[in-house]
């Protein structure tokens, strides 16, 4: 039984003892409403005021049998009360136990510092994909606006090494850092660069002048908000097609739209690995479409049917969810 449920049906307990004690001096000895509804709480609570008035032979039968009814089942309310509360904190204290287990068995997550509106979305993205991912914020009440991802978190300061560390970062595959100022974000960015020097960081960088300052200090992706912002916002009016094709290409659902534009990195011996687009024949046999690929850091957009696909050639396809996952599958 929930808290709230158990609270309910204490008060509505004592509402119904209080209401029948209230009741039974007011048809045995005629008293009003206020005097009849002191007495019963007086006798109740065995404060011991005395007698309002003095009571009938049928008064006093009636408050012998009040008081033991009410009592019991006044300690039956306490004894609930108290064991709901032992039971609440047990069942807290074990999943807060459970849930630092799963974060020291981690491995291949992303940490997520900072929920605030854009840690909100973050969470999201990444719960739609099935990502595995722990929430790091000073917030206490973190707990409750997680509870519908159900996934681990801690409540601490994220620019700390040890709570960094509490969520595993030696072996995490990424963090993304959505503090809400860039010294923060930055602190951030150097103190998981130092813990794991293989993390992909993706930081969220509110004054572009602090771009440079976020390069230097590790970061592998840095999202300018306003700036992307301002630009999507030009490119609504310009090419408003062009825009929502891609946000549905990249963002929308499977029910939403059927094409999606997804990335695969070629491992080694691949059946693609050292062919030729023409001479792999990806189109053909999976569907799907190159539309970039992306080698020692730039990107070749369009490639030619006779450009030779290489060993971490980092490729961005287009198809459907069916084409995708035929492409993996042989391209694997």
């Amino acid at each position: 039984m929930s808290f709230r449920k158990l609270l309910f049906k204490l008060i509505l307990l004592l509402f119904f003892i209080v209401a029948f004690g209230t009741a039974g001096y007011m048809i045995i000895e005629h008293w009003g409403f206020l005097d009849a509804l002191f007495m019963s709480v007086e006798t109740l609570t065995t404060v011991g005021y005395g007698f309002i008035k003095p009571l009938s032979t049928e008064g006093r039968i009636f408050t012998i049998i009040y008081i033991l009814f009410g009592v019991i089942l006044f300690l039956y309310l306490a004894a609930e009360f108290a064991n709901t509360i032992t039971s609440f904190n047990l069942e807290k204290i074990m999943s807060r136990q459970k849930m630092e287990k799963k974060l020291k068995n981690m491995k291949d997550h992303y940490i997520l510092c900072g929920y605030g509106r854009t840690g909100a979305e973050i969470a999201s993205e990444l719960k739609d994909n099935k990502i595995d991912f722990v929430i790091i914020d000073k917030d206490p009440s973190i707990e409750e606006k997680t509870r519908a991802f159900n996934v681990p978190f801690i409540v601490g300061d994220a620019t700390e090494d040890e709570t960094l560390e509490k969520a595993n970062i030696s072996e995490a595959k990424g963090i993304l850092c959505s503090l809400s100022d860039d010294v923060d974000n930055l602190y951030l960015t150097l103190s998981a660069k130092t813990l794991n020097p293989g993390l992909v960081i993706v930081v969220r960088c509110i004054k572009a002048l602090n771009e440079v300052k976020f390069r230097k200090a590790g970061a592998s992706n840095i999202i300018l908000p306003y700036e992307i912002s301002g630009r999507r916002m030009v490119a609504s009016i310009i090419k408003p097609e062009v825009v929502d094709f891609l946000d549905v290409a990249i963002h929308g659902k499977e029910q939403e739209f059927e094409l999606k534009m997804e990335q695969f990195c070629i491992p080694s011996g691949s059946v693609v690995e050292n062919k030729a687009i023409y001479e792999s024949e990806i189109r053909q046999k999976t569907g799907v479409i190159i539309i970039a690929i992306k080698r020692n850091e730039k990107y070749i957009s369009s490639p030619p049917p006779d450009t030779v696909l290489k060993m971490k050639d980092c490729l961005i396809i287009l198809g459907t969810t069916q084409q995708l996952k035929n492409f993996e599958k042989f391209a694997a």
